[in-house]
């Protein structure tokens, strides 16, 4: 069988000008469904005489001689449309290619092998395929390529894979193509090649062995690798945590500080004895020897500094021995009133908005505090002995204020004024004390005086985390190829610039990484970090690539395309100034346009021989920064879109940051020619956790704090410092992390764990929704409304009975996501069940049977007593279905000092079922001594007289004295 070789071309531009020209040709044939007529289109119009004579059907392979048995022309009357025939055959054809010919005609009718007078030659004949109509899932269009010329493939061994057996490869084939050369002395230049090649080939070996080892989270070995494989199962592993900490700030003044030129410092060897530094002081010094520690403000980026923030003592009103019980979520400080000072118009109206309505005239307030500030609340004189080096350390905590009310306390006066000033003060529920905190105490003997101010609130709080600052450029995106691209149907003409792949790598370490500052957070909030959450301290700023390349001639490599300035011009642009005068490429003229008027017609007065004038200076450097485009750091790229700014940050094994950008669908690609600055922190990980009061230098960068004395201290340790995931941790956990994770509630039991899950639903909540109430836990069951499944979920909360409405809206809005399809969802409060319980309780001799009574009374209460431990119906201490066992009531009872035995006469729910007059309540207790609970039901026992139906204790005490 004989291959006859064709003309393949993807671009048919005959086709089109066989369309113009006064010449007839066939576009394609396509067959009807019962495959005995083939509609034939015409490219344009049809010729005037055509019969069946003039065309033959040649081809098939099974079948064979096909005849043509009619012919119908169609021409069409829009010229827009082409003509087209219905050829009719006696058979379907076969599966093979048939050849339909339109050829000319001898003197005796018969079909000759010429083409149709008025034919185009090529286009005279056209493919036919019966069987197109069939249906296929595979692509009805036939490639055409040109394959390439067959080759001798030679005899490798495929078993060499280091530098040894590729030489012995290589001289094994050069003996058998080069048999006369046998030279094996080292400095010939054939076995230098020969090494070389082998030394390639052992380079390439090691890197397909390593691509195969990394390919797999099993044998994965380096960190990028781990890293990306885990996030394929979701699972998110962290790079560890900055520290962070609380700062005080005593001053003697008012002095607002610009955030950003500021660094609070530990101590280090040799350090001058004063707070304030400068930069020029730790020259010298190692950046080992010392941790930094950067403000992080949620709003402005200026710290306001108050005289009388420095120390704000509590009032108690008159009273001692006063404190602050666990679980405080406001209290009251003092304020003075002042003489207002001469100031200028500015601090004249800070000053105007501390005053209020009552307050004496001619007078302003010092405490100038606002929702929003961070107040640290210390004990600082010890509350048994008066002395302040007997202050509990322990006693310190930050609260963040979400309501300052000035007030008057109209019974004592300050001074010559009338009253005094207070201010009451309420912070964010997620910060109540967790302590008792003193507040005055009557002093030891023999003074025996009431001693106050034990405990003072802080002001002047700035919030930092480590990390120092740095600043570097990354280099330039190189080009790998520019070529001219011809113009097509949907483009013009141009140039096509292919980039460099862009990996950078810092080359500093260790990257700093944090998790965004929450809004409306507490003060316990701003500290706490998750570690999977957090995000690599940095930025990268871009100079915009030009829109050519210099060598405009050949823009062929080795052209690269250069930024349209430098990170230089930005510090001094006088140089590009002279350039932007003179106009010498276009790339300069490009820049040029993109400046403002008002900066051209400066340049235009420029002459380049005299200084740069400093107002054309910094309207030339505003001008260059509004060019500059920010790229921010994401944990992955998987939901970023073709032009969005971002970029990941990979860390290696040895802790160097690996910058990987996108590639133009998932994250922008850099263009070629795109400058790149990083700006980013250095300090992660535990050390950053540094103790109380080792923070205690201030440097500034650029202000100066002429007269002022200020101190600085943590009052408080760093805490949230938190080393990279361990490699074989993520190994371990990875593969199962998946099955913890629910993405979608099937069972009752996850609409219950969902709903349980504080965490997770405290990161899902609207921002700046209210204070968040926790859950002790929830439950659920699916129940069957007639038509579908209920969900019917019931909230516990946290350290109370009641669930306000505003909570089950917001689990319910919370849940709604993960609802699964044919279920609805009915979010409620949990069902109290109230119990009524008696006891007869024997008292021992010797004790009083009300002491015994009040020791009872507060076992089985629902308060939290005085050693810390909850009462027995505490409602942290009982939950959904939670049965009550009298086993359980007589071994708490029997705890007390003075009971000598307990006898569980009635257990029940409590029913309003008054007794007749001169009858008693029937006792009753359940038949397995437990008193079982639905579901969704919590027992609830309050004792208060003035609502029985919230549970009834009754004790009958005998015994005693």
């Amino acid at each position: 069988m004989t291959t006859t070789c064709q003309t393949v071309c993807k671009d048919e531009r005959r086709r089109r000008d066989v369309r113009k020209a006064p010449l007839f040709g066939l576009d394609f044939a396509e067959p009807s469904d019962d495959q005995r007529t083939l509609v034939v289109w015409f490219l344009g119009r049809a010729p005037q005489q055509i019969e069946m004579a003039n065309l033959t059907l040649t081809g098939g392979r099974r079948i064979r001689d096909i005849a043509i048995v009619g012919l119908q022309v169609h021409r069409q009357t829009d010229l827009t449309l082409d003509d087209f025939m219905e050829v009719a055959v006696d058979k379907p054809g076969d599966f093979s290619v048939y050849v339909l010919s339109v050829v000319a005609v001898d003197d005796h009718g018969n079909p000759t092998s010429s083409p149709m007078a008025g034919f185009d030659p090529r286009y005279a004949s056209v493919d036919v395929e019966f069987k197109a109509a069939c249906p296929t899932g595979l692509d009805c269009k036939v490639p055409h390529t040109c394959p390439p010329p067959m080759r001798a493939q030679p005899e490798i061994n495929y078993l060499a894979k280091d530098y040894a057996s590729f030489r012995q490869l290589i001289l094994d084939r050069l003996a058998l193509i080069m048999p006369r050369w046998q030279e094996t002395h080292v400095p010939d230049l054939e076995i230098t090649l020969i090494e070389l090649l082998a030394y390639v080939g052992d380079y390439l070996s090691y890197y397909q062995d390593a691509v195969a080892t990394e390919a797999y989270l099993g044998t994965a070995r380096q960190r990028i690798s781990v890293r990306r494989h885990v996030r394929l199962t979701d699972y998110a592993m962290h790079e560890g945590c900055n520290a962070r900490a609380w700062i005080t700030v005593t001053t003697d003044t008012f002095e607002p500080i610009d955030a950003g030129g500021i660094e609070f410092i530990t101590s280090f060897p040799g350090v001058p004895n004063r707070t304030l530094l400068t930069h020029a002081d730790l020259e010298p010094v190692p950046p080992a020897d010392y941790d930094v520690f950067l403000p992080l403000l949620p709003g402005s980026g200026t710290i306001d500094l108050f005289i009388d923030h420095s120390e704000i003592r509590f009032y108690a009103w008159g009273d001692c021995e006063c404190c602050l019980a666990p679980g405080t979520t406001s209290a009251t400080l003092i304020d003075r009133w002042v003489p207002p000072p001469a100031t200028d118009a500015a601090e004249a109206a800070t000053t105007a908005a501390t005053t209020v309505a009552g307050d004496p005239p001619g007078t302003m307030r010092v405490l100038q505090l606002k929702p929003g500030d961070v107040l640290i609340l210390e004990e600082v004189i010890g509350p048994k002995t008066g002395n302040p080096a007997d202050a509990d350390p322990a006693h310190r905590q930050a609260v963040r204020l979400t309501k300052v009310t000035p007030a008057i306390d109209p019974l004592y006066h300050q001074g010559d004024y009338p009253g005094t000033p207070v201010v009451d003060i309420e912070w964010d529920p997620d910060d109540a004390l967790t302590f008792p905190l003193c507040i005055s105490v009557k002093a030891p003997p023999p003074d025996c005086n009431c001693l106050e101010n034990v405990s003072v609130a802080y002001g002047n709080v700035v919030l930092v985390d480590n990390g120092a600052s740095q600043s570097e450029v990354l280099g330039t995106v190189g080009t790998a190829s520019t070529a001219p691209r011809c113009a097509g149907d949907c483009e013009p003409a141009g140039i096509t610039i292919v980039a460099e792949p862009f990996t950078p790598v810092l080359s500093k370490s260790p990257l700093s990484f944090g998790v965004p500052l929450p809004a409306c957070a507490s003060a316990t909030a701003l500290l706490s970090q998750d570690p999977t959450q957090a995000l690599p301290l940095i930025s990268l700023t871009a100079i915009p690539a030009a829109p050519v390349c210099p060598e405009l001639a050949d823009p062929a490599p080795p052209c690269s395309i250069p930024p349209l300035f430098t990170f230089d011009d930005l510090a001094d642009p006088t140089g590009l100034a002279y350039r932007l005068v003179t106009q010498t490429d276009i790339n300069t003229r490009e820049l040029l346009s993109r400046l403002s008027t008002a900066t051209r017609q400066a340049l235009a007065g420029y002459t380049g021989g005299s200084p740069l004038p400093p107002a054309l200076k910094a309207d030339l450097i505003a001008d260059l920064s509004a060019q500059l485009e920010t790229w921010q750091p994401r944990y992955d790229l998987l939901e970023s879109g073709p032009d969005d700014r971002v970029f990941v940050v990979e860390m290696d094994d040895d802790g160097d940051g690996h910058l990987r950008f996108g590639d133009g669908r998932l994250g922008r690609l850099p263009d070629a020619g795109t400058m790149f600055r990083a700006d980013y922190r250095t300090g992660n990980g535990p050390a950053g956790n540094v103790g109380a009061g080792t923070i205690r230098y201030l440097v500034l960068e650029n202000e100066t704090l002429s007269g002022v004395t200020v101190t600085v201290g943590n009052p408080m340790a760093a805490t949230g410092g938190t080393a990279p995931e361990p490699v074989a941790n993520v190994k371990r956990f990875a593969p199962y992390a998946f099955r913890d994770v629910i993405e979608r509630a099937i069972i009752a039991d996850d609409y219950a764990a969902l709903a349980a899950d504080n965490a997770r639903r405290h990161t899902e909540r609207p921002a700046c929704s209210g204070p968040f109430l926790p859950l002790q836990g929830a439950n659920a069951v699916l129940r069957w409304t007639g038509s579908w499944l209920t969900a019917l979920t019931a909230l516990d909360p946290l350290g109370r009975e009641d669930a306000p409405p505003s909570l089950i809206e917001e689990v319910a809005a919370y849940l709604e996501p993960y609802r699964r399809i044919g279920h609805d969802l009915l979010v409620s409060a949990a069902e109290y069940i109230a119990i009524d319980l008696a006891l007869t309780v024997c008292v021992l001799p010797g004790y009083l049977r009300a002491h015994v009574e009040v020791a009872l009374l507060d076992v089985f209460s629902n308060r939290v007593l005085a050693d810390g431990s909850l009462g027995f119906f505490h409602p942290d201490r009982l939950t959904f279905g939670t049965g009550l066992m009298v086993s359980s009531i007589v071994a708490a009872a029997q705890a007390v000092p003075g009971v000598q035995n307990v006898k569980v006469s009635r257990l029940e729910r409590w029913e309003l079922v008054e007794p007749a007059p001169g009858e008693s309540l029937s006792d009753e207790v359940p038949p397995g001594s437990v008193l079982t609970l639905g579901p969704l039901e919590i027992a609830r026992l309050d004792n208060d007289p003035n609502f029985p139906e919230n549970g009834r204790l009754t004790l009958v005490m005998r015994g005693g004295r």
